[in-house]
């Protein structure tokens, strides 16, 4: 376990009011300009100030102390954060898709055995057990890296039919 995860969540905060308090002083922004690029409250920000001297009516909620800690990250490191902005907006483009996916496949388990014979010919089966098999592969790293170790298999379904 890391010192940060050994923290408990007031150090945590204090420790992120520190870092926000460096990052204004080195940038000389008022309590209200800094209040305004992280996109707070300027009766807010200003309150994390006594919660830093161990005044804890003033204690940031968890969402600003991670709203804190994403807007440092952002600043400090901008090549991870812009990542994590990716992977948080991909990863809600493919929750869409089985959205859309399980609505389709409702359609298919309620349709009668010759409708879904009909729209089985106008799939490839490889390509949805490619598909099937990678959905699975999303939820843990380690499976991830086996199956991408393992498979030779790649999505055809846009590709010629010979």
């Amino acid at each position: 376990m890391t010192e940060q995860e050994k923290q408990t969540p007031d150090e945590k905060a204090r420790q992120l009011l520190s870092r926000l308090s460096i990052y204004a002083k080195e940038r000389a922004l008022s309590n209200r300009e800094l209040a305004e690029e992280i996109g707070i409250a300027y009766g807010t920000v200003r309150g994390w100030w006594f919660f830093r001297q161990g005044k804890a009516a003033h204690k940031p909620s968890v969402q600003h102390v991670q709203r804190i800690a994403e807007f440092l990250e952002s600043k400090e490191r901008p090549e991870i954060y812009s990542q994590r902005l990716e992977a948080r907006h991909r990863a809600n483009k493919v929750r869409l898709l089985l959205l859309l996916l399980e609505d389709e496949l409702r359609w298919f388990r309620e349709s009668d055995p010759i409708t879904r014979d009909e729209f089985r010919k106008e799939l490839d089966a490889y390509d949805i057990g490619y598909i099937s098999s990678l959905l699975t592969m999303l939820t843990e790293e380690d499976k991830f890296q086996r199956w991408l170790a393992l498979t030779t298999a790649r999505f055809n379904s846009f590709r010629k039919r010979g």
